[in-house]
């Protein structure tokens, strides 16, 4: 479980800060606890199918909301060992997850662009999810069918 913890949270990383170095995120990682080294953290990148993409002359690791072809395995695994339940209610998707692992779900759910999806909201262990009346069953069924699906598919 501490493989899945440390990927979530890389996945928060390359999200809010621009990570271009592997040794970044092994800074990054070991300041938090998480006592990992290169090695470990290039084959997390691997695993979890980032990009290095060039950005304003600079580089930085991005999991890209169309081509999860290496990834989504990974992200799969990881939406289906931290979330607990999926529930709508009016224009709200409420999803309950471990504790400590809302922040780097919602960083996977945002990645999927969703049409019709308003914003997301992350506490500790519980998802906000805003969207149009028109969608919130269709995409709710979704993400409960990735809990039971034995290789659910994030593609849109």
């Amino acid at each position: 479980m501490a493989c899945d913890n440390r990927r979530l949270r890389i996945l928060e990383l390359i999200k809010k800060c621009n990570v271009g170095k592997q040794e970044q995120l092994v800074d990054l990682l070991n300041a938090e606890g998480f006592n990992v080294t290169q090695a470990t953290v290039s084959r997390d990148i691997n695993e979890l199918g980032l990009k290095k993409i060039k950005e304003n002359g600079s580089f930085r690791y991005v999991q890209t909301s169309r081509d999860f072809d290496a990834g989504e395995d990974k992200t799969s695994s990881i939406f289906k060992q931290t979330v607990h339940s999926v529930v709508a209610n009016g224009n709200l998707i409420i999803i309950k997850t471990l504790a400590g692992s809302a922040n780097a779900v919602c960083a996977i759910i945002d990645s999927f662009e969703l049409d019709g999806v308003f914003g997301t909201i992350a506490g500790d262990d519980c998802i906000f999810v805003a969207a149009d009346h028109s969608v919130v069953d269709k995409i709710a069924a979704k993400f409960s069918s990735y809990l039971t699906s034995d290789s659910p598919s994030f593609r849109k």
